[in-house]
């Protein structure tokens, strides 16, 4: 068995679909469209592994996250090198996302943690 994908409720689903294409590459496989009920989503692509399906709808309750919230705590994204990760970090800081940790050293295994677009909460790491 293995994983297929992660749903991901989000108010601004055209930003999500950007930010993930921009930071980690992902292509659109499908789309999902139900005018009827306001429903809307798009299947994202990893590298040809795991998808992300980012839905939306006009019930979707937008309430503060806290980090340190039950359920699921963060969706993880594996880089393919390091250079990759130490790109990606810069590029949360630059875009003012809220580090929670990262690598204490810029060479070998590492990882960080964010809080991104609408406060999705995503891990990249390389080497583990």
């Amino acid at each position: 068995m293995y994983l297929r994908n992660v749903g991901i409720f989000v108010k601004d689903l055209e930003g999500a679909k950007t930010f993930f294409e921009s930071y980690f590459g992902a292509k659109v496989l499908k789309t999902w469209d139900e005018p009827e009920n306001g429903y809307y989503s798009y299947i994202m692509e990893l590298d040809g592994r795991g998808w992300i399906e980012l839905m939306t709808k006009p019930g979707v309750v937008d309430i503060e996250k806290d980090p340190n919230r039950l359920g699921l705590a963060h969706v993880c994204i594996c880089a393919d090198t390091r250079e990759q990760l130490n790109t990606i970090i810069e590029r949360f800081k630059k875009d003012g996302y809220r580090i929670q940790y990262e690598p204490s050293n810029p060479d070998g295994p590492g990882e960080v943690r964010a809080v991104t677009f609408e406060d999705i909460v995503i891990e990249v790491n390389y080497g583990y």
